[in-house]
């Protein structure tokens, strides 16, 4: 029995229907089975209506998710956050809308918030079938936009977190384009997020219209005083990409899954899966780049990999170091140097 699964702390009679329920699925994952085990404890436990409706709901929409999801896990895709209050006719919105026509084309899916304004413009520029809108419930009422209303990958959440759960779980970049508190939220979990490690690292562009600043304070004043009073690291900037072009963000987003497959971590390792192994001069290359980023050791490149992981990504070669856990904002240029090195081998 695993630590997820120790019920030291439900009473008897209940403990001994838990493990006979358990046993159904005694060939199953252990995850699933832990979730029987924190579900009897929810119920034995004392707490109040709310609390258990809050629970039940949250559960009913990360199962709802995870449902809409799932068909589509082998495709790319886009978050774009950004202002419900956007009229179709504003310069702000006829831009992100081609920024995410040009997305579709370069084989990505779309996900957005589901509603008006800079949503429904990156949603009418990929189009129904290659977009996603997590929608919230609101006191003022969030209707969907006519581009995803009724479509099967519109879904509503009732909380913010489970929403913003899904957005980054399931996006292979993030979009920001102008927005207000909502999208300023948005944008400082995704940087958190990425900073702290908690969210594999992927490209994150602001994108603005041409002859717009909306993220110019931002990028040359807050960026800079945060990194000048030492409140962020000198490197945080690197997690971040600022254009009013539509191509060079769509290449800055594509770029990085030249070779660059995913991220895990397995114990207190950091592991970066690739779609191609790397030859010896790449990989002297980058530990003469980035040894000053690793707590011990070299980056290493390794082959086959324990059945910890899943099993469809057992082909895959992957990078193995020690990185420094303060220094996870490095993760991007380590990607981008090892794909360049990749694609410049590749080349010559």
């Amino acid at each position: 029995m695993t630590e997820l699964e120790r019920m030291d702390d439900l009473p008897e009679p209940l403990r001994s229907d838990v493990h006979r329920l358990l046993s159904d699925y005694q060939h199953d994952s252990p995850y699933k089975r832990a979730i029987v085990v924190e579900a009897m404890r929810l119920l034995s436990g004392d707490y109040n209506n709310a609390d258990i409706k809050m629970l039940a709901k949250t559960l009913a929409e990360l199962r709802k998710g995870l449902n809409v999801f799932k068909p589509y896990q082998p495709w790319r895709k886009v978050a774009v956050f950004g202002s419900a209050r956007t009229a179709p006719t504003s310069l702000r919105y006829q831009h992100t809308r081609d920024c995410a026509r040009a997305l579709k084309e370069a084989g990505f899916m779309i996900i957005t918030g589901g509603g008006g304004g800079m949503m429904q413009a990156a949603n009418e520029g990929a189009g129904e079938t290659n977009s996603f809108a997590i929608n919230i419930n609101l006191p003022m009422e969030q209707q969907p936009n006519p581009i995803m209303d009724g479509s099967p990958r519109h879904f509503y959440c009732q909380y913010f977190f489970t929403r913003k759960l899904f957005f980054l779980k399931e996006s292979d970049a993030v979009i920001l384009t102008a927005g207000g508190f909502g999208t300023l939220d948005e944008t400082f979990e995704t940087l958190t997020l990425l900073q702290t490690g908690r969210n594999p690292p992927i490209p994150v562009v602001l994108l603005e219209a041409p002859g717009d600043d909306y993220w110019g304070p931002f990028t040359h004043s807050w960026m800079r005083r945060l990194a000048n009073d030492h409140l962020i690291d000198a490197d945080d900037h690197h997690l971040l990409y600022h254009t009013d072009n539509i191509e060079a963000a769509v290449d800055y987003i594509s770029d990085y899954y030249i070779n660059y497959h995913s991220f895990r971590y397995v114990g207190q390792c950091t592991l970066l899966r690739l779609l191609n192994p790397l030859n010896d001069e790449t990989m002297q290359r980058l530990n003469a780049e980035f040894s000053d980023v690793l707590c011990q050791g070299t980056i290493e490149q390794v082959f086959g990999w324990p059945k910890s992981d899943d099993p469809c990504y057992a082909h895959l070669p992957r990078l193995r170091m020690h990185l420094d856990r303060r220094r996870m904002s490095v993760l991007p240029q380590i990607i981008r140097r090892m794909n360049a090195l990749y694609q410049n081998s590749n080349n010559s």
